[in-house]
This record gives structure tokens, sequence and C-alpha cells, in this order.
């Protein structure tokens, strides 16, 4: 009998104290990201534009099985495609073969093997899901398929048991766009099915079960030598510039990365939108630009055309003549757009009878059914400017403004406890957290392609 399942995914903090570097201490893994730059192809949502899609080596089962995957902020469960699917996207992947892991096991949403007593099953009565996926800047999409756990490797030397879905369905769009395998998420707990499903918690519980209490993750997004990097277990403090600063998440049931936006100034004017209504920010580095809601975009962008220089650079607009946008969170820390970070293109100069002006755009977004109304998109080109520490036990991101790194040093916890310890630390102490990640996440509901 099929279930109906809702994919979602949990996180649990992780705090440890340590004298080592970063690449020496046992409780922190390190997982590089590399980029990989793409022009979208005429079907996407922001066709013709540059993209830039990141991913991370992961094995899977007994012998390993090998698969770039994306980490994403908005995921709650592992989705991997299987052997059995001849779909065009999934012919382009590397697929999971369960029936060469000797690890592998057949299983339900709840955690049970489909078939007692047995680790695989060819039996087709059992639990399957659907996902839905929603890319801003190429598509929405779907994938289908069965519940699977099996050993998962990260680092190639952190290894525990995890729940995923292995796809037999997959949509052409997004995936035949995107340059990885798999997905691995990274939400809150409301976006995985169960803890078996978290790959943060099933992180931690495989490795560091009843040594450690806290689970968090930092997230770094480098430039065309340094695709970035995700921090399991803590932040690397020579890549902040100052201190952290501390947003709440808000709605947190939700699974999402999101915080309060309490205002939105553009240069020196303050707007009315966010004054009388609640509104959020995501934050979901798989999106290009700051997105905003399809409900504030005219506003937004009739204020930036008004408040931008009344003179651009030959036919276009230059980015001096752009004013930034701000963004006011709750707690009285600003994030600060320059021009570079929220324009999808650059508007044309108009010679009416009245003088010419630029006409800046903004990149909008039509998300509102699954991220809710008034809720903008803090995306790559945002979070690349700032070092983002995701704190899931004290529902906290803080944020930096991004600095280079030359050399590996020691990290340091999160949470306003942990800033405190950051300003007397020095370089024989460190204090290590332990990340959690999981994918994106939608409703699952009954196979219906």
């Amino acid at each position: 009998m099929t279930a109906l399942v809702s994919m979602k995914c949990v996180l649990m903090l992780v705090s440890l104290a340590s004298s080592s570097p970063l690449e020496e201490s046992p409780a922190l893994t390190v997982v590089k990201l590399e980029r990989t730059s793409v022009i979208l192809p005429q079907t996407a949502e922001r066709a013709g534009k540059h993209k830039n899609f990141y991913s991370a080596k992961l094995s899977v089962g007994t012998p390993r099985q090998d698969f770039n995957v994306f980490f994403d902020l908005e995921g709650g469960t592992m989705v991997l495609p299987s052997q059995g699917c001849t779909d065009p996207a999934c012919l382009e992947r590397q697929r999971y073969n369960k029936w060469s892991s000797e690890t592998a096991e057949d299983i339900q949403a709840d955690g049970r093997l489909v078939e007692p007593k047995a680790r695989k099953t060819l039996l087709r009565r059992r639990d399957r899901g659907t996902l839905d996926l929603d890319s801003i800047d190429v598509g929405p999409g779907k994938v289908a398929g069965n519940f699977v756990r099996d050993e998962v490797c990260v680092a190639g030397k952190r290894c525990f048991p995890l729940a995923f879905l292995a796809a037999d369905k997959m949509s052409d769009m997004p995936f035949l766009t995107e340059p990885y395998d798999g997905a691995v998420g990274l939400g809150l707990r409301g976006m995985s099915v169960s803890l078996e499903f978290n790959f943060l918690a099933a992180f931690v519980n495989g490795h560091y079960a009843g040594a450690m209490t806290r689970n968090s993750f930092g997230l770094h997004i480098g430039n065309e030598e340094d695709g970035g990097e995700i921090t399991l277990g803590g932040y690397d403090v020579n890549r902040l510039t100052h201190p952290l600063k501390w947003a709440s998440v808000v709605d947190p049931q939700e699974g999402r990365w999101q915080i309060m936006v309490s205002s939105i100034r553009i240069g020196n004017t303050t707007l009315d939108a966010c004054r009388h209504q609640k509104c959020r920010a995501a934050l979901d580095y798989s999106s290009s630009l700051l997105g905003v809601p399809t409900s504030l975009v005219e506003g937004v962008q009739n204020s930036l055309a008004s408040l931008a220089a009344p003179h651009g650079f030959g036919d276009g607009c230059q980015m001096l003549a752009m004013p930034e946008i701000s963004l006011q969170l709750t707690n009285d820390f600003t994030i600060t757009l320059p021009p570079e970070d929220y324009l999808s293109d650059f508007g044309t100069r108009k010679s009416l009878i009245s003088k010419p002006s630029c006409e800046p755009l903004v990149s909008h977004h039509h998300a509102e059914e699954n991220l809710g109304r008034d809720v903008f998109i803090l995306g790559e080109s945002v979070m690349r400017r700032y070092y983002t520490f995701f704190d899931a036990n004290a529902l906290q991101v803080g944020f930096s403004l991004a600095g280079s790194q030359s050399k590996p040093q020691p990290l340091v916890a999160g949470g306003e406890e942990g800033q405190k310890k950051e300003a007397s630390t020095t370089e024989t102490q460190t204090i290590f957290l332990v990340q959690v990640s999981v994918i994106k996440t939608k409703m699952m509901t009954p196979l219906d392609f």
C-alpha cells in the first residue's frame, strides 16, 4: 500500500573542546565544494544566464559507490537516482545500485524492513514517495522512488547508516541541467521523514552518540579558484572579518533556515514594504541572486529605478549608479547588498522627453506556494559576501562578512555562548561543533507520474 510521506529533516548540535587545528580534529569534517558554471538552457526560468552549481564527493554502500552531491539548505532527505531508473535525467548520472551493496536494506517510510528478515526484496507493494522540487533559476521538477537504508561515507572516512530516497523516476527539468548525481539536505527538523532520514543526525549518531549535544555547520562560498566548503562541526574563525552577528530562525517547524526582516532600505530610503507585514528571508545558495517575492517586486524595482543615478553608461547602467539594498533584521543587524548582489540584468537607458534613467531589475520568484508570501531569498551572490554559521540547537544563523583564509585555523563553537568563548580563545584552545545536513524538501505524495 502506498504511503503518504512528508519529507523533512532534523538537526542537533554538538560542542567539543580541542586544541588541534582544523584538519587534525577528529570531531570535525570539512567537505570541499567544487563549482561548475553553465549557461542555462532556453527551457530554464533564467534562460541564457550563467549559473554556478556546487557539489561534493560522497560514497554509499559496501563496496563504496561514489557520487557527486549537492548539499541543500532547504532539503531534508538524501536523494540518489537508482539503477532501475531509465529516465534521461537518471541516465546522465551515476546511479545507485542496491543489489551490489552488502549493507543495503529495503525499508518502509518508518524504517522497518519491507520484508521481515530480508534485507532486500523484489516486492513492489511498499511505501513510495515523491519529492516536488522548485529551482528558482532552472524551474520545477519531481523525483519518485523507494526508501533504502545503506552506509554513507563523507570525506572518505566518516561512515554511518542513513535512510534515503532511491529515485526510479526523474523529470527532465531541472535535473538534466544540474551537473551532479544527487542531493543531500541541510534543513531543520520539519524537512525530514524521521531521524533516520536526517543526514546530520545520522552523521552525529554514527560517531558521537552520547558524546555531543549540539548540531551546527559553517558555510563558505568561494570564488573561481575556491569553490567553497561546508564545515561539519563548527566554523573557521579565520574566514570571519568580525564576530558573528546572530539572527533567530523564524517558523522553524517549516524546516527552513529563514530569518525575520523588519525593514528594507534602498540607499537612505526606507520602503513601506515589511513595515506592516511579516517579511522573512530564506537562505538558499542554490539560487543565484537576491530573490524578491512577487508581491513586493514591483515596489522594490520602482524604488531602485527612482533612486538610481539619472545617467548610466552607454546603453546601460553602471554599478556606481545603483544604490545599495539593506535588509534590516530584527536583532539590529543589517545585511547590505551592493548592486552586483541583486542585479539580474542592467536596465537600459531610455531617451524619452525626460532625462534618461537606469531601470535596474531584481530577480523575482514565484515560490509563494512553497515559501509563503513576503519571503526574500538570499542566494549565492549574497551568501558569498557573508560567511554563515547555522546553529540548529539555538535556532540561530550567524553572519560575518567573509574573509580570506591562507592556512587552516582552529574552529569555534556557535551560539551566543560560543561567541563569548571565541573572544577569549587562544591559538592553543578551540571549541568545536558538529553539523548535520539534509536536502530540499517538499511534501511527499503518492506516485503520480
